[in-house]
């Protein structure tokens, strides 16, 4: 299926939701901080577009997106052969909101609002302009369901290659940047490491800001980088992932150098069968919650209870946090074919460190394929 067809089919799809939810339309802004984030990634999903600054409208018969000059050229060839006309915001923004709303005949009708990707000050912002409006063209402003964020929770089948892909080069970027490893270097002169790799590899650059935490600062599962050298006979946990084409894998391993830590390989062996039981035991129609339990009660029964501090996963895609699912003690999302998200548990012991493997599973005929394949066992993936 080409991506023309395929982005036909999101259209559709939207405006099937659309038509249930009784809205008219859909407005897609973009993202909070239009400056430093990489791109909307519902935006992304509708059109293709990755500029930093437009908006997607979306009707029962027109498909718009408006940019201002900057972006024309790149919207026209990036949004047009998906389905969208490209509509240049010109002048005051009232005036240019009326044309758009009278071209997507939208005025006068329900306009329901992403709000995921609209901050309250862009709100009050479009509010006072649709005011100024003639009260013939002003549209009803409604917050809309999660409806792209629904969608974009099923990979399509050029989605899950392109994350397939990505998963593949953090792969390979992970074992280039480990080969030579010694004690000496830095946390964030690896993770540098890790983002020459990825780039060598065909990626963007890493999808997130990688987590190396090494000795007893892995007892933090969401440590920031440091200038701290990595030491023999201590964990060392890499949480990692490539971006390609927007979309991002996310991948943890937990190793050591040199000798092995007292106690690692316990710990290790624990939070590796946990990841395995959830994997083996997980099934389409469960939820989140349940999806948790698997890994949180294997880790429980082995007297870690009380360490494992976070969900088991989350969803990855155009964001790495990908959401839904969420794979927590308290989720009710409920887990559908097509859905790919982390599993990843962990154990956590302040004074000593910590351990943690990630991988990425589908919802393929009822049941979690993982579709990661960095070795994760004991013997040839938990130390270097």
């Amino acid at each position: 299926m080409t991506s023309s067809s395929l982005a036909a089919q999101r259209l559709e799809r939207v405006r099937t939701a659309l038509d249930e939810a009784g809205l008219d339309g859909l407005y897609v802004a973009s993202p909070v901080d239009d400056v430093n984030h990489r791109h909307s990634a519902n935006r992304r999903y509708l059109t293709g577009f990755t500029g930093s600054t437009g908006y997607a409208v979306i009707s029962a018969t027109k498909a718009v997106l408006a940019v201002d000059s900057r972006y024309s050229a790149q919207a026209r060839t990036e949004a047009e052969h998906r389905g969208f006309t490209v509509f240049d915001t010109k002048g005051p923004q009232s005036a240019w909101l009326s044309e758009l709303f009278s071209a997507t005949g939208l005025s006068n009708k329900r306009l329901g609002l992403s709000r995921s990707d609209l901050s309250y000050g862009d709100f009050l912002t479009l509010s006072e302009a649709v005011d100024h409006l003639p009260e013939r063209d002003r549209p009803f402003l409604i917050p809309a369901p999660p409806i792209i964020e629904q969608l974009r929770a099923r990979k399509d089948a050029e989605e899950l290659s392109l994350l397939e892909q990505a998963i593949l080069i953090a792969e390979q970027a992970f074992l280039d940047a480990t080969t030579a490893l010694e004690p000496g270097v830095t946390e964030n002169a690896f993770a540098g490491a890790l983002d020459a790799a990825v780039k060598e590899h065909g990626a963007h650059g890493l999808s997130f800001e990688p987590i190396v935490a090494s000795g007893e600062r892995g007892a933090m599962p969401h440590a920031d980088l440091s200038d701290r050298p990595f030491q023999a006979s201590e964990p060392i946990i890499v949480d990692w992932g490539a971006e390609l084409s927007g979309y991002c894998s996310d991948l943890t391993r937990t190793f050591f150098l040199g000798t092995e830590p007292d106690g690692f390989r316990n710990v290790y062996q624990i939070v590796r069968e946990a990841q395995q039981t959830a994997i083996a035991g997980i099934e389409s129609g469960m939820t989140g919650a349940d999806a948790h339990s698997l890994a949180a009660s294997f880790i429980e029964k082995h007297g870690y209870g009380n360490e494992f501090t976070h969900g088991l996963g989350h969803g990855v895609g155009l964001d790495v946090h990908d959401y839904p699912p969420y794979l927590g003690p308290a989720s009710t999302d409920v887990l559908e074919e097509g859905m790919v998200f982390t599993i990843e548990p962990g154990i956590y012991l302040p004074g000593w460190g910590g351990v943690r493997i990630e991988d990425i599973v589908t919802i393929e005929g009822g049941r979690a394929r993982q579709i990661s394949h960095l070795d994760s066992t004991f013997q040839t993936g938990a130390h270097r």
